[in-house]
Order: structure tokens, then sequence, then C-alpha cells
């Protein structure tokens, strides 16, 4: 196995102090370039885990490292910068800023990030550039809906949009939080397809949650949330 990009030790996370634990990880290593496939029933601490891999919550207990830093013990202004470079979210409910372009969503993480738009710039000769050649890869017409505001997109436009906006500047780790939940069947296929394709041109690595184990088979490894988290 490649050198992990995720590693996660006795990883223990409660909403409340009598709460039990939502996450209780004893270990989980991901690989770099590995595509995971987390399957689990709605309300089993699938996006929770998400979110404490991305630095956006913080556990009671254990050690998270990704890229080599340990997360646990950052400060909260370097989870966010360290996200911001190296992290791209998409999630379930897209989470584009309705009153921007599509393209102003794209590139909307490298006003957050220099080490993004370096990335960026290295592939295009402008940032936005490169949202256009992504939007194109998503097939969402760039030419067309560039300047459209996010709220005037279908929800399949929005998601591939959101898959483009997780994708500029090159990030290591993609995150996809239940992203295919309001589509049907083909469009999940095609949407998967897409995605695959810009993570092996950037050589990033893809943790994928998913209530709907019929995803897993696209998938290097497809693991089920409750083999490895103690309270499921």
């Amino acid at each position: 196995m490649a050198d992990p990009l995720i590693e996660l030790s006795d990883l223990r996370f409660r909403w409340r102090p009598s709460d039990p634990p939502v996450v209780d990880i004893p270990a989980l290593h991901i690989a770099a370039g590995e595509r995971v496939f987390i399957q689990g029933p709605s309300g089993s601490g699938k996006t929770t885990l998400l979110n404490l891999l991305g630095g956006l919550m913080v556990p009671q207990a254990g050690r998270i490292r990704v890229l080599g830093q340990e997360l646990t013990e950052m400060s909260g202004s370097r989870r966010d910068a360290f996200r911001a470079d190296h992290i791209g979210f998409v999630f379930q409910m897209f989470n584009l800023v309705p009153y921007l372009s599509v393209t102003e969503n794209v590139t909307l993480p490298c006003r957050f990030s220099t080490h993004r738009r370096a990335r960026a710039t290295q592939h295009a000769p402008t940032v936005e550039a490169e949202a256009e050649r992504l939007l194109s890869h998503m097939h969402v017409g760039a030419s067309v809906l560039a300047g459209r505001p996010a709220a005037e997109l279908s929800t399949g436009q929005q998601q591939r949009v959101a898959a483009a906006r997780a994708f500029i500047g090159r990030p290591e780790l993609i995150i996809a939080d239940e992203p295919t939940s309001s589509l049907d069947a083909d469009a999940h296929s095609a949407f998967l397809d897409l995605l695959f394709a810009e993570v092996a041109d950037c050589g990033a690595t893809i943790v994928y949650v998913s209530h709907d184990a019929s995803l897993a088979a696209s998938f290097d490894r497809a693991l089920a949330f409750a083999d490895f988290n103690r309270r499921s």
C-alpha cells in the first residue's frame, strides 16, 4: 500500500459528555491516491467523521493525521488554513453561494488559499480559465452558464459545479458527503465517472460516504462504517 494520507487512531467524538460516542474508531489508514467508499445508514455518524477529517470539528480523544500533519494539535485558524490549502469538499446539499456566479463559486477556494490559487494557475493562465476547464470537464456548459447565478441551475448542474469547486487548485484530499443522494441511478454513474477522471488527473485521494451500497463496486476499497466504528 502507498504511504497513508489519512491516519486515525483511538478517535472518539461525542456531542455531550454524557452521550455515548458517535465516532469511536480504534484505527483507520487511507493511502495516498486511494478511492475509498464508506457506507452506512443515515444518522450513523458518517458526516461527523468527514467533519473530523476536514478539521471542521475536533474530537475529544485520539489522533487525526492528514498529509503527515496532526490536525488535533492545530489551532482553529491553522486547521482552517490547512483545510483551505489541501482539502476539497463536495457536500450533500452542495453549499453553493446562490447569488454568486457559477465561475465565482468554483474559484471561491482560491480566495481563501494562495496555495490553491498558485496550483490552479500552474495548469491554466488564470484561475478563471482553470475553472472553465473544470466546468467543461464536468459537462456543465461553461461558455453558457459561467456567468449565471448558482441559484438558477438545476440540481444536476449544481452538483457538478460543486465538484468543480472541490477540485480547483488540485487539493490532495477530496471529501464527498452523499453528493448523489438527490439523483437517479443513471446520473449516479455518470457523476462518478466524471469525479474519478478528475481524481486521476490530479492524483487526489477521495473519501466518499453514502448510504447507497450499490456504489461500492466503483471504488478501490469499500468499508462499512459499522465495521471500523465501535459505536455502530
